[in-house]
């Protein structure tokens, strides 16, 4: 079973620190499509994805929502209550799986009073920023395909195997390109043994060689990889 410290945040805590917290965490099966909180909405509890994503979104005018950021087993979802308890994003699950719940008010105290949580919190909420921001540097200097790719290692490092379910379309409409261009890169990726992809699926085969062929923003990302 999936431990609290599978998502690495609560890994970071002191033992000490983490055991006090244990007996608070709550794990939850959250399911494709699956709304965690809506915009201006109190909520009670926040969340630390283990294997699921959970998108962060914001409302378009003509009735739809457009992903932020996802957040995976790297962060939390609910770190826009430190002064309060509205979050300003809709929360929505992208990929199903598990995360562990959190009461609001006792990550609010630990915040608050614990300063090594504290130091974790602002480190992954800078993570986060530069998640938002990476993708308008990378879609202007990088290629198509290494768009995908970076898209691929980036969500992989959210969550638990080496398997997505997510169409063709749906990268497409996440990268800002087109399906086609999404189709061409992945059956180069499939012929050279990188990926396997079927309906709705897609699935790792080489992750060391498709991590050598990300771009260098997903390096920038992730300081431990470069080389």
């Amino acid at each position: 079973m999936l431990s609290p410290t599978s998502n690495l945040m609560i890994e970071q805590l002191p033992s000490e620190k983490y055991e006090k917290l244990l007996p608070s965490f709550q794990l939850v099966c959250l399911e494709v499509n699956q709304l965690i909180f809506r915009p201006h909405e109190a909520i009670q509890f926040v969340f630390f994805p283990v294997s699921a994503i959970i998108a962060m979104q914001i409302d378009i005018s003509d009735g739809t929502s457009a992903d932020i950021v996802l957040i995976g087993k790297e962060g939390m979802v609910g770190s826009g209550v430190m002064g309060g308890n509205q979050n300003f994003s809709r929360a929505r699950v992208k990929f199903k799986g598990f995360a562990y719940k959190l009461p609001l008010s006792i990550f609010q105290s630990e915040l608050a009073q614990n300063g090594e949580f504290l130091k974790i919190w602002m480190a992954a909420t800078r993570q986060m920023i530069l998640q938002i921001a990476m993708p308008t540097v990378c879609s202007s200097k990088h290629s198509n395909e290494q768009q995908i790719i970076r898209w691929i290692m980036n969500t992989l490092d959210k969550t638990q195997g080496h398997t997505l379910q997510v169409t063709h379309q749906e990268i497409a409409d996440m990268l800002g390109i087109r399906r086609e261009s999404v189709t061409m890169a992945a059956g180069k990726l499939s012929h050279e043994g990188l990926i396997e992809v079927s309906r709705g699926q897609l699935e790792v085969l080489d992750r060391p060689k498709l991590e050598a062929r990300a771009c260098e923003c997903y390096r920038v990302m992730h300081p431990a990889k470069k080389h």
